[in-house]
Order: C-alpha cells, then sequence, then structure tokens
C-alpha cells in the first residue's frame, strides 16, 4: 500500500468528522437564529471563520487537516440551514424540490420555535390548550 493512498483515507476521514463537528455546531446556531439577518450573519460568520481555519491549517503545512477545516464549513452551512428551519437565500431551490409536506412540517416547527424563543425573552405565559371531549362524561358522542 503507498503512502498516497493511506493520506488519501485519512484525508477523506478527516473530512467526514468535519462535516460532522461542523453540522452539530451550524444546527445549534441556526436554531438561535431568529430572523433572516441573523441567519444570513451565521452563514456569513461560519465561512469565514472555516476560511481562517483553512488558512491557518495550510500555513502550517497540515494538509490533511485541511480536509477537515473545508469538511467544517460545508457542514455548518448545511446545519445552519436545518437549524433554522425556513427556506431562505439558495436553500429555497433546493426546499422547492421537496414534497409540499415537508415544506409545510419545517414551516411550522421553524414557526413553533420562534414563538417559544419570543416567549421566553418577553416572560409571556404558554398558551393554554382546550379539551376536545364531546361531553361530559368524554365518550364522545356528541352528549346523546
Amino acid at each position: 500500500m503507498s503512502d498516497g493512498f493511506a493520506i488519501t483515507v485519512v484525508s477523506l476521514l478527516f473530512a467526514v468528522f468535519g462535516i460532522v463537528v461542523g453540522f452539530h455546531v451550524g444546527d445549534e446556531a441556526g436554531a438561535r437564529c431568529e430572523g433572516a439577518a441573523q441567519y444570513g450573519m451565521a452563514n456569513l460568520v461560519a465561512v469565514l471563520a472555516g476560511s481562517l481555519l483553512f488558512m491557518l491549517v495550510w500555513a502550517f503545512d497540515y494538509v490533511v487537516l485541511g480536509t477537515f477545516a473545508f469538511g467544517a464549513v460545508a457542514g455548518a452551512v448545511a446545519g445552519l440551514k436545518f437549524g433554522y428551519g425556513e427556506s431562505v437565500g439558495p436553500w429555497k431551490f433546493v426546499d422547492r424540490l421537496m414534497t409540499p409536506a415537508a415544506r409545510k412540517r419545517d414551516r411550522e416547527r421553524a414557526r413553533m420555535r420562534r414563538a417559544a424563543a419570543r416567549r421566553a425573552k418577553t416572560g409571556e405565559a404558554e398558551p393554554e390548550l382546550i379539551s376536545v371531549s364531546d361531553d361530559a362524561k368524554g365518550h364522545g358522542k356528541g352528549g346523546r
């Protein structure tokens, strides 16, 4: 087995590890974004931080670790989208290709997340749930 093959395999492992780490960090950051402006800023920060990490790795000639930085940026951008949960920017094209049910589910989750964050920030109480049974005994026969 040549050294080139071993370096390629280790580089791919670092890239996958970078994607996993970046996705987790991006997912957490995306869940904290309350608007499209914060989401855009988080994407910019992810790309700039990844670029800085990539430049540092290459400056010290750790080429194999460069694939970790590249994977981390890719994972962070994807994780931000999943954490944010809405169609914003270039992700709108990707979301249009998905089923309407998935888009509706993602929009509803994002709406609920933003409402919960708004309630937590303002100290507003959780909305009360209403019983839906049809009669006093709860048989569901409309009180007959």
